[in-house]
């Protein structure tokens, strides 16, 4: 009787708490009901995607990662149709929250009895759900509290991306997008989570490494204490990982997905193919890092029944469905690029990059290398079809990596990490369901303790235990927060109050989240694109960064620095009035426009320079 009860009280939570967020809360209560939200609308949107694939049994777990595929899928859509707007996101978190929430509630009395099956047999799984739950809420609200987590990733500004798809619509920067190692499907899922509740998207790594672990605990299925100590020691390594980020950057969400796509390789039958399908379109628009890892799972999920046509073009088209709305808002963007502007950015990114190998010796370097990785992982490990997939695929993804034929430079190494992680993951899930002990365990704990260690003396935020303390302040942090500017989008918004709306704005600054994409149509010059062509000089006569403001129709300039670079700036400028000097000193392209244009407003270090008279 008490299992049934508390099998009903469960069931009857999941229904309500995702609505919870309706209410006005504050700090840490919000944070905590709006990932309720999110995870609710994320299985959610997995019930309809089983829904149309006509699976009706299946975990919950397994369903969130399809639900997070599937959304990445409809907010392609809809920014492709420009009308990705932060409305339009809460439309779709909140109709697939009520998915789940009607689902739960036609089928109350089926969830009640599994939950209360669950608790009938042998609850070793309960310990490993709880380290869980306690870390992963920590964890969630550590990332909501911090400040300095890192908004950059390889091609700009995540943060600035993401308040221009919700002001307006679209991804129409025709300089900071298109993106050179990604489709935009990581900036789709921070809309979505803005979706539950505008300035939430700091969260989504942080709940996506909830996620993995939680479908990872599902495969061991810890009915025994062995298996609840590998989950245990799973989520305690994951979660003293050093530099596994939880900034807005894809990491636990490439993890998740590639787990899911090991999870249903793993089952007796094929797996389903519309889920498979939009859970590997989901990792190639994620970054094209993770490309072979979705193609190797797509070929191996097609192969069992490769004369199966219709399955087949339902592989295809379910990968197509969610890359291509993206592909299609890249080459909108760049389309509307002037030619002129095109050949400045061409010129810089051919001048800035270093000589390398020809694609087919790239290809030669990764076959290599993938080659015997391949091989000596599926001869190493357990004999699992799905772990075989699983090490070719991951052998593949890292021989590219290395070879740069997927790679956009060094900052790209770091995607070796969800790589590595997923891997890991579903070597450990073999592991613990295989029975393994001996000197498998004696390995494992080894490698604990290494993790534990490098997370322990890892530099700065970097420790785990720093980064848990910080968590746990940010708590505090949440519930008082520090004094918010007076006035939104401040010091930008005044500045930009006298330039008419519509005009054409180049920014430079630290925050550009903080624009109002919606009133003018700004160009973020802070991304690899614009970078390049600032060039540092010691003369302001000359300004490639000038020429490609100029094909572009730029009309003003906003451009914020320290302290020092503006008293340079106007000592170089009392300089040439007292001495004469026809050419003050310039640091750099930058500068060089606020010495040669009129400096229509300044405010603290951040100064407005129209372009034209």
């Amino acid at each position: 009787m008490g299992a049934a009860v508390i099998g009903s009280a469960v069931v009857g939570a999941a229904i309500a708490l995702p609505w919870l967020v309706l209410l006005p809360l504050h700090g840490a209560a919000a944070v905590v009901t709006h990932a309720i939200t999110l995870v609710a609308a994320f299985h959610g949107a997995g019930l309809a995607v089983a829904w149309l694939a006509r699976r009706r049994t299946g975990s919950p777990w397994l369903r969130v990662q399809w639900g997070v595929a599937a959304l990445i899928g409809l907010s392609g859509l809809a920014i492709a149709a420009g009308a990705g707007t932060l409305a339009t996101h809460a439309v779709l978190v909140f109709g697939a929250a009520a998915v789940h929430t009607g689902s739960l509630g036609l089928r109350f009395v089926y969830y009640a009895g599994r939950f209360e099956d669950s608790l009938t047999g042998p609850r070793t799984w309960l310990v490993p759900t709880v380290v869980l739950a306690a870390l992963g809420t920590l964890a969630v609200l550590g990332a909501a509290g911090d400040t300095l987590a890192r908004p950059f990733d390889d091609d700009g500004h995540v943060l600035a991306q993401l308040k221009r798809v919700l002001d307006t619509g679209t991804l129409g920067d025709s300089i900071g997008y298109p993106r050179t190692a990604q489709l935009g499907a990581q900036i789709a899922l921070g809309a979505v989570a803005s979706g539950a509740g505008d300035g939430f998207a700091r969260i989504v790594e942080a709940l996506a490494l909830v996620l993995a672990l939680g479908l990872a605990l599902w495969r061991i299925r810890a009915r025994d204490p062995s298996a609840a100590l590998w989950a245990v020691l799973l989520i305690v390594a994951a979660f003293a990982l050093a530099l596994a980020p939880t900034d807005p950057l894809p990491c636990w969400t490439a993890a998740g997905l590639t787990v899911a796509l090991y999870a249903m390789l793993s089952e007796p039958e094929p797996p389903p193919a519309l889920p498979f399908a939009i859970t590997a379109g989901a990792l190639i628009a994620l970054r094209y890092e993770l490309a072979p890892i979705a193609v190797v799972a797509v070929i191996a999920a097609w192969a069992p029944r490769r004369t199966d046509h219709r399955r087949t073009a339902m592989l295809i088209g379910g990968v197509l469905a969610v890359g291509v709305p993206f592909l299609v808002t890249r080459m909108v963007a760049w389309a509307a690029v002037p030619p002129a502007a095109r050949a400045a950015l061409a010129a810089a990114a051919t001048s800035g990059a270093h000589r390398e190998a020809a694609l087919a010796v790239r290809l030669l370097i990764a076959a290599a290398i993938a080659v015997p990785a391949a091989c000596v992982l599926r001869v190493a490990l357990p004999g699992s079809r799905a772990l075989g997939w699983a090490a070719t695929a991951t052998a593949v993804a890292l021989g590219a990596l290395v070879a740069h034929v997927t790679g956009a430079g060094p900052y790209a190494l770091r995607l070796a990490w969800p790589i590595g992680i997923a891997f890991a993951i579903t070597l450990v899930i073999e592991l613990a369901r295989s029975r393994w002990s001996g000197p498998t365990a004696l390995i494992a704990s080894l490698v604990l303790c290494v993790l534990i260690y490098e997370g322990r003396e890892a530099p700065g935020r970097l420790r785990w235990s720093r980064r848990m303390a910080a968590a746990a302040t940010s708590v505090a942090y949440l519930e008082h927060p520090p004094g918010a500017p007076t006035e939104p989008g401040a010091p930008y918004a005044a500045l930009l109050a006298g330039v008419p709306p519509g005009a054409t704005v180049a920014v430079w600054v630290t925050e550009p989240e903080r624009l109002d994409y919606a009133r003018h149509r700004i160009i973020d010059l802070r991304t690899p694109a614009g970078a390049r062509l600032r060039v540092h000089r010691w003369d302001a006569h000359t300004s490639k960064l000038e020429a490609l403001l100029a094909a572009l129709s730029a009309s003003f300039v906003l451009v914020e620095g320290d302290d020092a670079h503006v008293q340079r700036t106007q000592a170089d400028l009392i300089y040439r009035l007292v001495c004469g000097a026809a050419r003050p000193i310039c640091a750099d392209d930058l500068e060089a426009l606020a010495v040669n244009h009129r400096v229509v407003a300044r405010r603290d270090n951040v100064a407005l320079v129209a372009l034209v008279p």
